[in-house]
């Protein structure tokens, strides 16, 4: 029965092949075939697909170079909090903590009070079994924290022997630059060179260097006489102000009974309001005072008005001056 089922089995018929539907396999363009690689850009049909219809994109040939995937870089959400620096540097040694030292490790991890131990003996089997999983817990906790200290120091020690290794063989690489010889292409070419267009060791030149320098020196006395004569100033006016300073309680007297003197006309009497501050009632506000101003200017003309304000600037140029004449506050 099987023989009979293999003559009668037939093979299904393949398709032709199609060389031209064959894409280069590889990176470069130079495995393709010369027929391939050559061929230009064509809008008529190859006689050879006769199965890619017109809405294919593959029935107008445009060779393709080769052109490698750009590098995906995944974007990683979140910042990383800054590391914390376990072994800071100190200026001085003394200061310096050694953290893995028996001392430190006792101090920052020490072990269970008797308190704590006698604490954690209860008569309940369920609430022992709790407190001694605790115990083991923070025993854990503090052998993590002491080996912890341990390898980081370590690594860091070992860090810093590499970067210091790396920075003493740069620094020697430079010294043996700088003190190298002028290679062969400068030697020969140097004679050819002007003189003016060789660079400048030891800074650009500068004439007026001295007269600046100079200058920038009378700047700074003439800042300091100017910041001599305010201090100047301020403590003389302090002084002369000083005279109205209340510093004893006999002049705390005679302020008050000035001011609460009823004979000194300083509250309301028959004939006036008074001059006392607590008699003259709240302030004017901003809208009584533009309401004054303008009716004033009403009534006086603007002329008056300003006479009366270069008046009191008048008086205050002249207290100026007076001050300026006789070198104090007035």
């Amino acid at each position: 029965m099987d023989v009979a089922f293999l003559s009668s089995y037939k093979q299904p018929k393949m398709p032709p092949p199609r060389p031209h539907l064959l894409r280069c396999v590889g990176s470069k363009l130079h495995g393709c075939p010369k027929s391939q690689r050559a061929r230009s850009f064509t809008t008529t049909a190859s006689p050879h697909l006769p199965s890619i219809g017109p809405e294919s994109p593959q029935f107008i040939h445009v060779p393709r170079p080769p052109q490698p995937d750009a590098p995906y870089h995944p974007h990683i959400k979140g910042v990383l909090p800054t590391p914390r620096q376990i072994f800071p540097k100190t200026r001085s040694k003394k200061e310096a903590k050694d953290k893995t030292s028996p001392s430190y490790l006792d101090a920052t991890t020490p072990p269970p009070s008797a308190r704590t131990l006698l604490a954690a003996k209860p008569a309940d089997p369920s609430t022992r079994r709790l407190v001694e999983w605790r115990a083991k817990v923070a025993e854990h906790r503090r052998r993590n924290l002491r080996e912890s200290l341990r390898e980081l120091k370590r690594r860091k020690d070992r860090t810093d022997k590499r970067s210091a290794a790396r920075s003493a063989a740069k620094q020697e690489e430079r010294a043996q630059l700088l003190s190298a010889p002028a290679p062969a292409d400068e030697k020969y070419t140097s004679p050819s060179v002007l003189q003016s267009s060789l660079p400048k060791r030891g800074g650009l030149p500068d004439p007026d260097r001295e007269a600046r320098v100079e200058q920038k020196r009378r700047n700074y006395a003439n800042a300091l006489a100017m910041k001599q004569t305010a201090r100047r100033n301020a403590l003389h006016t302090l002084y002369m102000n000083a005279r109205d300073f209340i510093v004893t309680e006999e002049q705390l007297t005679k302020a008050v009974e000035k001011a609460f003197d009823p004979q000194s006309r300083q509250f309301d009497s028959e004939d006036s309001k008074g001059l006392n501050v607590w008699n003259l009632g709240y302030p004017d506000t901003v809208k009584e005072m533009l309401e004054r101003a303008s009716q004033e200017a009403d009534m006086r003309g603007k002329a008056l008005m300003q006479y009366a304000g270069n008046a009191g600037v008048m008086e205050e140029r002249m207290r100026r001056l007076s001050e300026e004449l006789t070198g104090g506050k007035m």
